[in-house]
């Protein structure tokens, strides 16, 4: 660990005496609210012992009994109900009387809204409920009910998850927590990878709500943030081979995290990790900054016109600017919004007729259309608010009809790319509705009965997704990258949620 950044030893003492303060926290309140119940108990005793006024009776008569009775005041009363309710009709029955007379009950129909869990189509990165603009923003609410635990059980299961998905998701992470380098990182050689497989297990642990104050992982990740922030401080890019071309992926998936880790702690009050936040500036400036002319990203970053810039490239660099966005991160160089919608165009070109994305645009080298590129093009287009775009809604319907069968996660076909459906979770659970519950039916039981006993998940037989490594390797870039996929898919129930008032609720 470098000077760049307080010691974790240091960082890890602080946060320690800071669970201390809550949990002495916790304990007093705990008591008072014992006391005042104790108090409200007593009161009800000596409440109930005083004599009572004969009581009112009043009753439901026939429609047309007590013609000439006035009509009394009504209380109505609803419940809002579960996401996947939409117009619902409910009778509502109440009556406030002031006399020992029968009175008639009204049935009255009232419409119940439908529990829209955000605004519109165009939801983000799953940090959001909406505000209303499109952008699915709110990032309080969204972490709050991340991080409990009996929401996250509520949602999993309205949303088609299992309790057997939140106890994978869980031996998952305890897997990862083995396979951390000493120095916070994960991954290594032969490509030394290292901040982008840092980066996606810090994603995992985080979709967990899991940070630096969590008993069981909280070690795991201030030493994961502090690793990269290292890197950033030492290096203009957050990448250890900066020369690759794959810095472009490396660099996204790291300032992703970093965003992502830099929301929770400033949302949650947890103790500010020393330049964290110039860190991330730092990054995120250098992806607005070097956004390719065409409005996609290059490979290593090249913004000269006819550069190798390509769809899978631009989806990370996306993410990493909605997160940033969310996180109400501004940069030094440009504005994300403005980013965000020059990719939304590049996004839009690489849409095809038939519901498929090119790797590359029209004209280009490599132009052809890859079911694998499906996930990437509709998400990129709902976070950068086009969700409602004709190329995402083509591309959600080809999602209908050609993922709903079970993976085959052992298959030498786009049936077991992980790359693929990592995307195409986050875009279908975005979009809620018959697209999710095919999807969810065809990913879930098949990604969870593919994990060992362990916490990991066995190769699966789809090489090369996402330009960084092969999925069904052996390396230890092979077995994170293919882990953490496979974990964020399963998280996709609370971390995500649907873009419209369709709901998702599937069994």
């Amino acid at each position: 660990m470098s000077l760049h950044i307080e010691s974790t030893e240091n960082a890890l003492a602080e946060l320690k005496k800071q669970r201390t303060k809550t949990l002495t926290a916790a304990i007093s309140v705990s008591f008072l609210g014992i006391a005042l119940m104790g108090l409200l108990l007593y009161l009800v005793h000596i409440i109930v012992a005083v004599p009572e006024d004969p009581p009112m009776v009043a009753y439901a008569t026939q429609e047309g009994d007590n013609p000439d009775i006035d009509t009394p005041e009504v209380t109505q009363t609803t419940q809002r109900p579960s996401s996947s309710s939409t117009s619902a009709q409910v009778k509502v029955i109440a009556a406030v009387a002031t006399a020992d007379v029968a009175v008639v009950n009204p049935d009255i129909e009232v419409d119940v809204p439908s529990e829209e869990l955000s605004m519109g189509i165009d939801i983000g990165d799953g940090f959001g409920t909406g505000t209303g603009d499109g952008d699915g923003g709110g990032i309080p609410g969204i972490i709050s009910k991340r991080c409990d635990l009996n929401d996250r059980m509520k949602r999993i299961t309205e949303n088609g998850g299992t309790p057997q998905c939140e106890e994978a998701v869980v031996k998952s992470l305890r897997w990862l927590k083995k396979q951390q380098n000493k120095d916070g990182s994960w991954g290594g050689a032969p490509h030394n990878y290292k901040c982008a497989m840092t980066g996606m297990a810090l994603l995992s642990y985080l979709a967990h709500c899991e940070t630096p104050l969590s008993e069981e992982f909280g070690e795991t990740v201030l030493k994961g943030i502090s690793f990269l922030v290292d890197q950033g401080m030492k290096n203009p890019v957050l990448s250890l081979v900066p020369q690759r071309n794959e810095v472009s992926y490396d660099h996204a998936v790291a300032t992703y995290a970093l965003c992502e880790a830099y929301t929770f702690c400033k949302q949650m009050d947890i103790p500010s990790i020393s330049n964290l936040e110039k860190v991330v500036i730092k990054a995120v400036d250098k992806i607005v900054d070097n956004q390719n002319t065409d409005g996609g990203w290059a490979y290593n970053y090249n913004t000269k016109a006819g550069a190798h810039t390509d769809l899978s490239v631009t989806g990370w660099n996306v993410q990493a600017l909605k997160a940033a966005e969310h996180g109400g991160i501004r940069p030094s160089k440009g504005e994300i919004r403005t980013a965000l919608r020059k990719a939304a165009a590049y996004c839009r070109k690489c849409g095809k007729p038939d519901g498929l994305f090119t790797y590359m645009q029209e004209g280009r080298e490599d132009a052809a259309a890859r079911p694998s590129l499906v996930g990437v093009g509709v998400l990129s287009l709902q976070m950068c608010g086009n969700g409602s775009d004709s190329a995402a809604r083509k591309g959600l319907d080809w999602m209908l009809k050609n993922t709903n069968q079970p993976f085959n996660w052992k298959a030498n076909n786009t049936s077991s790319n992980l790359y693929q459906h990592y995307y195409g979770v986050q875009a279908a659970m975005n979009r809620g509705g018959d697209v999710w519950k095919a999807y969810n039916k065809a990913f879930r039981d098949s990604t969870l009965g593919a994990q060992a006993t362990d916490g990991s998940f066995t190769p699966n037989g789809f090489p090369g997704p996402g330009g960084l490594v092969n999925s069904n390797g052996g390396s230890i870039n092979d077995k994170i990258y293919r882990q953490c996929l496979a974990t964020l898919m399963l998280e996709v129930y609370y971390r995500f949620l649907p873009g419209t008032g369709e709901g998702t609720r599937n069994s």
